[in-house]
C-alpha cells in the first residue's frame, strides 16, 4: 500500500477497470475513490471561463458498500449526462449509513473512456490498522 494517507492505484484487470483505494477514514476513502473514478475515465479538459457550481446531495443506503455504489453513480452520471467533473469540498457519513456532501463541479470538454456503471464485485470495505480500503470494479 501507498504510504499516503489516502489515494488510490489501478489494479490489472482483464475485462473492466479496477481501483484499489485507501483512506484513514470512511470519508477519505469514498473521495479518493471518486478521485480515482474520474482518473481512469480519462477527463482531456475543462470549459474555460465556465463559473463552479455548487450543489449539496445526500445519499441513504443499507450499508457502506451501498452508499459507495450510490456515491459513485450519482458522480458517474454527472460526468456521462452532464459533463460535469465534481470534486467533494466537504463529506460526511455518519453510522446510519447516510452521507452529505457538498460538490463543486466544473464542466469538462471530453472523457476518453466511457465507464458503464460501478459494480459490486469484489466490493468489501475493510477496516485496517490504518484505515479503510476497497477495491470497485467499473464496467466499461
Amino acid at each position: 500500500m501507498n504510504t499516503k494517507a489516502s489515494g488510490f492505484e489501478e489494479v490489472a484487470h482483464t475485462a473492466d477497470l479496477e481501483i484499489k483505494v485507501w483512506g484513514e477514514n470512511l470519508e477519505s476513502l469514498f473521495i479518493a475513490a471518486a478521485e480515482g473514478m474520474f482518473q481512469l475515465s480519462g477527463i482531456e479538459d475543462y470549459e474555460e471561463g465556465f463559473s463552479a457550481v455548487r450543489e449539496d446531495i445526500t445519499l441513504d443506503a443499507m450499508d457502506y458498500e451501498g452508499l459507495l455504489i450510490l456515491f459513485l453513480e450519482e458522480l458517474l452520471y454527472r460526468l456521462t449526462e452532464d459533463y460535469m467533473l465534481f470534486s467533494v469540498e466537504k463529506l460526511t457519513i455518519n453510522e446510519h449509513f447516510s452521507l452529505k456532501a457538498r460538490l463543486r463541479g466544473t464542466q469538462i470538454r471530453s472523457y476518453q473512456r466511457d465507464i458503464k456503471a460501478v459494480t459490486y464485485h469484489r466490493l468489501n470495505i475493510q477496516e485496517t490498522d490504518s484505515g479503510y480500503t476497497v477495491n470497485v470494479v467499473f464496467d466499461i
